[in-house]
């Protein structure tokens, strides 16, 4: 038995093919659209990176500080708040994201979101990034699992700082709001107690 199409029939078959075709095509147009985004947004996450930086080193230069964290960049009106252009409307974590100075190098660590340029010297050429997850109290097993000593300023049962924060953060913003005779765990201890936690998460190379 032979099938015949019909003049209708045979346009409906036209349409589908040519229906079909156009998303085929639109899907792949999205998909380079995509990737084309994902690579932008990187790269602007490494050019934040590298402003940090340099920000952070005419910082160091006028306060010699081992450490300079973006919170203190913003509070002096060096660099901007960053947006994380990879979700929405969130900021750049200013608390993780810091520039760690030492003789023979200065390396930077950018936290947006799960994305992170961890400890890379700021005259790289290029930025590894990391993708991690939140960090948690719990202990984690696995691979790519790092911990971190982290403090809290305790008074009365009360938590003053609100947080628990890495120890030369936390010396920093002891001295912020206490006064900068807390320059030191022992200077703090001496009118306060410290509580010492762990915390731990999970991150992987990813670029």
């Amino acid at each position: 038995m032979k099938v015949r199409f019909s003049k209708l029939g045979k346009g409906n078959y036209e349409f589908l093919t040519v229906a079909v075709t156009c998303l085929i095509v639109s899907a792949i147009f999205l998909f380079i659209v995509l990737s084309n985004s994902e690579r932008e947004k990187i790269q602007v996450f490494k050019y934040n990176a590298k402003t940090v930086g340099i920000n952070a080193v005419n910082y160091n230069n006028e306060t010699s500080d081992d450490v300079v964290y973006l919170y203190e960049l913003i509070n002096n009106n060096l660099v901007t708040k960053i947006k994380n252009n990879f979700s929405g409307d969130e900021y750049c974590d200013t608390y993780e994201s810091k520039v760690v100075f030492t003789e023979d190098s200065k390396k930077v660590t950018l936290r947006c979101g799960e994305y992170l340029i961890y400890n890379q010297d700021i005259t790289d050429d290029d930025y590894k990034i990391y993708k991690v997850s939140n960090w948690s109290y719990k202990k984690i097993s696995g691979n790519n699992v790092e911990k971190l000593k982290v403090y809290g300023l305790i008074k009365n049962g009360k938590n003053l700082l609100g947080n628990y924060y890495e120890k030369d953060l936390f010396i920093k913003l002891v001295a912020d709001n206490y006064g900068s005779k807390y320059y030191s765990l022992d200077s703090i201890e001496k009118d306060y107690n410290i509580s010492e936690k762990t915390i731990y998460r999970k991150r992987t190379l990813v670029s």
